[in-house]
């Protein structure tokens, strides 16, 4: 009886040392993999000088937080230019939707609550924005405004904007 407890408490305590072990090999600013992603090659990419209508959106894609997969062309003030690869975190029923932002330009608004991680370090002061500018790729937790609010690119076409809560940077 005395062995058969013994092992018992010797298994439940390499259990929880292995859930520890495994935690802290997690780095603390990395954020989880991305599911239900759908990527540039997948999407409808609209032609360059189309005059079409943004695309259309429920109100549930404009409540979701989205993951973007993203090139970065350095910040401009508050205004961070992206390159929308892939689209992350969304239901099937919302592919879609996102879909029409994979491969498209955006605008990831910089906000004072933004956090901006490399590496698994929080970034702040002037590291952050040397960080972005000297960035290729991130991947940002944003959500999608409403398109009255959308910025305008250099051609005066209005193009998806986003809060943007985090940034990762990935190269």
């Amino acid at each position: 009886m005395v062995t058969y407890v013994a092992k018992l408490a010797a298994l439940v305590l390499a259990v929880s040392i292995a859930a520890t072990v495994l935690t802290i090999s997690a780095r603390a600013g990395e954020p989880p993999a991305a599911k239900n992603c759908v990527g540039a090659e997948e999407a409808s990419a609209h032609a360059a000088g189309d005059d079409e209508a943004p695309p259309k959106f429920s109100r549930a894609m404009f409540q979701r937080r989205l993951t973007l997969d993203v090139s970065l062309d350095g910040a401009d003030g508050r205004e961070l230019p992206i390159s929308i690869e892939a689209v992350c975190g969304l239901p099937k029923r919302r592919a879609k939707e996102g879909a029409a932002l994979a491969g498209n330009d955006g605008i990831a608004l910089l906000l004072p609550r933004t956090q901006i991680w490399l590496d698994g370090t929080r970034l702040s002061g002037t590291e952050a924005p040397t960080a972005i500018d000297g960035a290729d790729t991130a991947v940002l937790k944003v959500r999608l405004v409403r398109p009255h609010a959308w910025r305008e690119d250099e051609d005066g076409g209005r193009i998806p904007t986003f809060r943007t809560g985090r940034i990762d940077i990935t190269d």
